[in-house]
């Protein structure tokens, strides 16, 4: 705070100044006298909070930029005309905790060699809001000066237009010990969400699975919501050409992949089971890969909140028919606890999901092999 201080003296009237600080400056009563200082002295151009991870590994403090102009001696001795103030959330900084860059998935789900943050949306935002231009959106937006706080309270999170009640409850863990918030994509290093290309499978659909030498099954999201198994198209592998091979390579899904609408009624989760490795599934699904299994089954209870419907919701777009994109799920806010047994009931719960989702397949599957069709058979009713 001394330092703060310090520089404001440094400044020239109309000098303006941009200066990281903890997180904390920005509403606790502790700096309450800063914040003060900084409105007597000065006006406030604009606030962003930063992402957890933009020093570590070095320092795990939660830090904010503010933006100020120095007030000159006439603004000092005249009354305060009203302002807006510029407000922005980092939602991802393109590194993990450990300082390991994190960089954009494809939606194909190939990765790119672009850092995975949103700084320099948060820089075109700013700008537009200088001009006047700025469209508010949910992480940036702009109140006027008039509508700060006794408290003074300069928390972007605190005046979100756009946050609903579920989003705000999220927000509420990263200021609570023992816990964070980071974006679904950047739970775990390794996670990658996907949709795949569209396929073109007209040329490779076989009616039998022995009418190919490679077959394998074609799934649309009912058949895999609905346990519609025999419902699939059969695809003979043997039949594609190198450009659907590649294609049909990155929609194949894997044995622990989560799979969400993206399409119509958005955000139903379903999971791909042992029995369903190597199968291919359409891209009106969104994978979800997460390469722990622990953290997948926290995932999993996640997906089937009502929180985390409610945040798809707020990202569905289209003028007909609703769509979700793999960026909306992967920008979607996840507490996560320092401890995870403070969470132990929900990862068993998540557990238990796919569990019955494994015991639900294994049934399925056993009964069309060897169910009533195989007891009449005479050769089978004589053994």
């Amino acid at each position: 705070m001394l330092f703060f201080e310090r520089c404001l003296d440094w400044l020239a009237e109309g000098g303006r100044l941009g200066i990281i600080l903890p997180k904390s400056f920005l509403d606790t009563t502790q700096s309450l006298v800063a914040r003060q200082m900084l409105f007597e002295k000065a006006k406030l151009d604009g606030v962003v909070t930063l992402h957890k991870n933009s020093f570590q590994p070095d320092t795990g403090v939660r830090t904010c930029i503010i933006f100020l102009t120095k007030k000159t001696q006439i603004e000092l001795e005249s009354e305060e005309a009203d302002y807006p103030i510029f407000l922005a959330t980092s939602q991802k900084v393109g590194q993990d905790s450990e300082g390991k860059p994190i960089f954009k998935v494809a939606d194909d789900g190939t990765l790119t060699d672009k850092l995975d943050h949103d700084l320099d949306e948060i820089v075109r935002d700013f700008q537009a809001f200088k001009m006047g231009e700025l469209v508010p959106s949910q992480y940036r937006y702009s109140v006027l000066r008039s509508e700060i706080n006794e408290r003074l309270n300069i928390n972007p999170q605190y005046y979100s237009p756009h946050l609903n009640e579920s989003i705000e409850r999220i927000q509420e863990f990263g200021d609570s010990d023992g816990w964070s918030v980071v974006t679904l994509g950047q739970i775990e290093s390794g996670v990658s969400i996907f949709k795949g290309p569209r396929l073109k499978t007209e040329n490779v659909i076989v009616e039998d699975p022995t009418d190919g030498k490679n077959v394998v099954g074609y799934f649309v999201p009912g058949a895999m919501l609905q346990d519609k198994r025999d419902s699939a198209k059969l695809i003979d592998l043997s039949l594609a050409s190198k450009k659907q091979l590649k294609d049909f390579d990155v929609v194949t899904v894997h044995e622990g992949d989560l799979l969400l609408t993206r399409s119509g009624t958005i955000g139903r989760l379903a999971y791909v089971t042992k029995l369903m490795d190597g199968q291919i599934v359409s891209d009106d699904m969104i994978r979800v890969r997460i390469p722990s299994a622990r953290i997948r089954y926290y995932v999993a209870a996640f997906l089937l909140s009502t929180n985390a419907k409610h945040q798809m919701l707020m990202n569905e777009y289209g003028s007909i028919q609703q769509h979700l994109e793999p960026s909306h799920v992967r920008d979607m806010l996840i507490p996560v606890p320092q401890d995870w047994s403070d969470v132990s009931d929900l990862i068993e719960k998540g557990k238990q999901f796919i569990l019955a989702k494994e015991a639900s397949d294994s049934a399925v599957s056993s009964l069309m092999e060897k169910g009533f069709d195989y007891f009449i058979e005479p050769s089978s009713a004589n053994q």
